[in-house]
C-alpha cells in the first residue's frame, strides 16, 4: 500500500511534468498557527523525481521569494506571513517549466514592452506599494503603464491605490519584489493568461482517487 502523507490542502497541480518523466507535482498548503506553509510534492517514485521536487522548491525560494520555515522540513512560507494564493499558484506553474539545474535568480523588475515601444518598470515604494513607470512619455507608453497596473491587480490580487491608476499594493503591506518580477510578463499579457486558465479548467484534471479533494 502507498504511504499516506498529511500535506494539507493541494492548491495547484502540474498534471504532467515534461521535464521529468511526465510525473505530476502538487503544490500544497497547510495552516500552522495561523501562518500558511507551502510545499511542492510528488507521489511518483521514478528516477529523478526527488531531485525535480528539490529543484522546484529552490525555484520557489529564489524566484518567488518564499522563506524556509524554521524546522528545515522543506516547507516554505511568505515573508509577510500571509497567503497570496493566485500569484503563488500561477508562479508555481510557470516555474515548473524550468529545466532541472537551470541557473536561478530573481526576475528583473524592468522589461521591454513592444506596445509601449519602451521599457516598463515596477518600482517599489515601500509598504507593499508599487508604481508602474515607463521610460518614455508617449500616449502608448502611458496606456501600457495603466494596463500593466491593471494586470498586476488581477494576477497578484493586489489593491488599487486611491488617487492613482499607476500604483498597486499588496494588502499585507509587505514588498514582494521577487514575486512581482516573476509575474511581470503575466501581468503584461493578463488576457492570454486568463484564457489559458479557463481552457485548463474546462479540460479538468484526472488524478488518483486518493489525491482528489
Amino acid at each position: 500500500m502507498g504511504e499516506t502523507i498529511d500535506l494539507g490542502r493541494r492548491i495547484e497541480l502540474l498534471s504532467s511534468d515534461r521535464r521529468c518523466h511526465n510525473i505530476s507535482i502538487g503544490l500544497y498548503e497547510r495552516d500552522v498557527a495561523g501562518t500558511p506553509w507551502f510545499c511542492a510534492h510528488t507521489y511518483a517514485a521514478v528516477d529523478g523525481a526527488d531531485q525535480r521536487v528539490a529543484f522546484i522548491t529552490d525555484t520557489l525560494r529564489v524566484m518567488m521569494g518564499l522563506d524556509d520555515v524554521a524546522d528545515g522540513s522543506g516547507w516554505l512560507t511568505c515573508p509577510c506571513g500571509t497567503s497570496h494564493p493566485r500569484a503563488i499558484k500561477r508562479g508555481f506553474l510557470d516555474l515548473c517549466k524550468l529545466e532541472t539545474g537551470a541557473s536561478l535568480e530573481p526576475m528583473p523588475l524592468t522589461m521591454h514592452d513592444k506596445k509601449a515601444e519602451c521599457e516598463l518598470s515596477v518600482v517599489g515604494k515601500g509598504g507593499g506599494v508599487y508604481e508602474i513607470q515607463a521610460a518614455a512619455d508617449t500616449p502608448a507608453a502611458q496606456r501600457r503603464v495603466k494596463a500593466l497596473a491593471r494586470g498586476f491587480l488581477k494576477v497578484c490580487e493586489m489593491q488599487s491605490v486611491e488617487g492613482s491608476d499607476t500604483q498597486v499594493a499588496f494588502a499585507c503591506k509587505t514588498n514582494h519584489d521577487a514575486l512581482m518580477g516573476l509575474l511581470f510578463f503575466r501581468a503584461m499579457n493578463v488576457r492570454s493568461m486568463m484564457a489559458e486558465e479557463e481552457m485548463a479548467a474546462t479540460r479538468g484534471v484526472l488524478s488518483a482517487p486518493s489525491q482528489q479533494e
